[in-house]
C-alpha cells in the first residue's frame, strides 16, 4: 500500500524539520546559478508538501513529481497545488526519460527500505545530472526486507545471505553482519550503499570524457515520526566549477557546524508554555548557557535549541 494512504505527511514534525533544513541547503546552490533556474524532481505523494515549500520559498517553478500509484491518478491531479509535471510511472522508468541538461534538485524520498531499484535510480541520477545538482535520497531504515523473509523461513538462508543475493556480493562489504540489517546500523549501511552507487556512476562518467566531475556528500539525516528514516545528501559538480561549490559554504549552516555530517532529528517533547519560555533566550550568544526553570528536561531543552528554527508551529484549538 502506498504510504500516502497511511500517513499525513503534512503532520510529521521531524519530517517538517528535515524539509526546512534541506531548504537551507538548497539556498546555497545560488553560488552555481539563481534558484529560479533550477528544476525540482521529487516524489510528491498526494500532499506535495516539499513542492509547495520550495516553490514558495525558493522560487523554483520547474517541478516534476513522480508517482507510481497510477490507480489514484485522479486524486493526485486534484491535489496538485501548482503547475507540477506529473509522471505516473515507477522512478526506474521516469528518471531515464527526463532531460538532464538543467541544474536540478533531486530528492528521491522513498517510503520503502533500500532496494535494487533505489540503487539503480541513484546510479542513473549520478551518471546523468548536470554540475551544480543536489542529489538526496531517503529510505526507511527500520530493518532490511531480507530480515522479514528470513524470519518467515527460518530453515532457509540467513537474512545476510539473502541480502547478499539481492544486492550482489560486490555491493555488500565482507565485514557486514546480520546486525547491520537492523536499526541505526542498517541506516548507516543504506547510506553507505547509496553513496557508493553514486560514486561509481561518477567514476564511470569521468572515464568517458571531460569535464571531470566530483560528488561531495554534504549531510545525512535520521529521524522517526512513524517509521525510522534516513536521508543522504550530496552535490555533484564539475571540477571547472569547484570554486562555485566552495562558495556554497555548506559547513557554515548551523546544523552542520558542530556535527559529523549526521543530524539526528529528535523532536522535543515540550509544552507550548515551555517552548515560549525557551524562545525568549534564543538565539544564544557565544558562550551563553541556556537557563532552565521548573521541570523542563535538559535533554528536551537541548533538542529544542538545536532545532527550533526548523520545527513546525502546531497548536490545538479547543471549543
Amino acid at each position: 500500500m502506498s504510504s500516502f494512504r497511511k500517513i499525513n505527511y503534512s503532520l510529521r514534525p521531524a519530517k517538517h524539520a528535515e524539509r526546512k533544513m534541506m531548504g537551507e541547503l538548497f539556498r546555497r546552490l545560488s553560488a552555481f546559478a539563481p534558484l529560479e533556474e533550477y528544476r525540482y524532481v521529487g516524489l510528491g505523494s498526494v500532499w506535495f508538501a516539499d513542492f509547495s515549500l520550495y516553490h514558495k520559498a525558493l522560487g523554483i517553478a520547474d517541478m516534476v513529481s513522480i508517482e507510481r500509484a497510477t490507480g489514484s491518478r485522479a486524486r493526485f491531479e486534484a491535489n496538485r497545488p501548482f503547475n507540477i509535471q506529473m509522471k505516473f510511472m515507477p522512478t526506474t522508468q521516469a528518471l531515464p526519460a527526463l532531460e538532464w541538461t538543467k541544474r536540478s534538485i533531486v530528492w528521491l524520498d522513498y517510503d520503502g527500505v533500500l532496494s535494487t531499484d533505489v540503487l539503480l535510480d541513484a546510479r542513473l541520477v549520478g551518471g546523468s545530472c548536470r554540475s551544480g545538482t543536489i542529489i538526496a535520497i531517503s529510505v526507511n531504515c527500520g530493518r532490511a526486507e531480507e530480515v522479514n523473509t528470513a524470519e518467515d523461513d527460518p530453515s532457509g538462508p540467513t537474512a545476510l545471505e539473502r541480502f547478499r543475493v539481492t544486492f550482489g556480493r560486490e555491493r555488500v562489504a565482507n565485514n557486514v553482519t546480520d546486525d547491520d540489517l537492523l536499526g541505526r546500523r542498517f541506516a548507516k549501511l543504506s547510506r553507505d550503499m547509496i553513496l557508493s552507487e553514486i560514486e561509481e556512476a561518477v567514476a564511470r562518467r569521468n572515464g568517458q570524457g571531460s569535464p571531470k566531475c566530483s560528488f561531495a556528500p554534504i549531510i545525512s539525516f535520521s529521524y522517526k515520526d512513524d517509521a525510522p528514516m534516513t536521508t543522504v545528501v550530496g552535490v555533484l559538480y564539475d571540477e571547472t566549477e569547484r570554486e562555485n561549490f566552495d562558495r556554497c559554504h555548506f559547513g557554515e549552516l548551523d546544523f552542520l557546524k558542530t556535527g559529523n555530517g549526521l543530524v539526528d532529528i529528535l523532536v522535543p517533547k515540550l509544552t507550548i508554555k515551555e517552548i515560549r519560555y525557551l524562545e525568549t533566550q534564543l538565539p544564544l550568544s557565544n558562550g551563553q548557557d541556556l537557563q532552565i526553570e521548573g521541570d523542563i528536561p535538559q535533554r528536551e531543552a537541548n533538542a529544542f535549541v538545536k532545532l527550533y528554527r526548523y520545527l513546525p508551529n502546531f497548536a490545538t484549538l479547543e471549543v
